[in-house]
């Protein structure tokens, strides 16, 4: 080969590697912003889970105030506080 090929053919496998690593360049941008995107989503996610997470716990408190309990069982299970006459103390 002479020299008038061998810098040609350099110059076309230069410009091939290049190209190929041009199209790596933009696969790698692409998948870092859907994963960036992702991550954001998750994060937003994260944000709404903790609103809940919140919200739970104050019906839980809600839902088991001692009176609220109380009314429940008075009017569930037709339950009542003992009068003196049930009342039994169990001596040790």
């Amino acid at each position: 080969m002479n020299n008038h090929t061998t810098k040609l053919l350099s110059f076309v496998v230069t410009l091939l590697l290049l190209g190929v690593m041009a199209i790596v360049l933009v696969i790698q941008v692409y998948d870092f912003r859907r994963d960036f995107a992702y991550l954001q989503q998750l994060k937003k996610d994260e944000v709404n889970y903790e609103v809940v997470w919140g919200q739970l716990l104050l019906e839980q408190s809600a839902l088991t105030q001692p009176s609220r309990l109380e009314q429940a069982a008075i009017r569930d299970l037709n339950m009542h506080a003992p009068t003196p006459e049930e009342l039994v103390i169990v001596k040790p």
